[in-house]
């Protein structure tokens, strides 16, 4: 059974920042899930040129994705990021933005399940590590402004 804890980041990246390299709105989740609430979680700009950008989270310094640390990654951009072949459900955020779900499996270890939807014109992909539907949710509109 997976269990998991919602808990908050402060995030040490700064959007404004991430948009000088972009030049599109930088979304970061405030909200992220995690076995182990008192765990922090490192941010990592991966990439951040002209029309899309990817952060990954991390639950230890220096993980560089690797299975045992790695918690997921957002990014942004001007083209879809959605595959269509991955068995989605349409939901929605909310301020009413239509998104697309896609639950995560396991295999030799559990994958990344993903939130993709389009905001102001621009595509966004959160996808967290053995998330369920309810913790995408609650972290894709922790990325929407209030």
């Amino acid at each position: 059974m997976l269990l998991a804890i919602t808990f908050v980041i402060a995030s040490s990246i700064r959007p404004d920042q991430v948009y000088q390299h972009a030049h599109i709105p930088v979304l970061i989740p405030s909200t992220l899930h995690n076995e182990d609430a008192n765990r922090r979680v490192y941010e990592y700009v991966e990439s951040a040129e002209r029309g899309t950008y990817k952060i990954r989270f991390d639950g230890l310094p220096n993980c560089f994705g690797a299975g045992a640390c790695y918690i997921g990654f957002v990014s942004g951009g001007t083209k879809n990021q959605f595959s269509a072949y991955h068995p989605s459900q349409s939901v929605r955020l909310r301020d009413g933005t239509s998104a697309m779900f896609v639950p995560f499996g396991c295999g030799g270890s559990c994958g990344d399940s993903q939130i993709t939807f389009r905001w102001h014109g621009y595509y966004y992909l959160l996808a967290l590590k053995a998330a369920t539907k309810v913790e995408m949710l609650r972290a894709a509109n922790s990325m929407l402004p209030h």
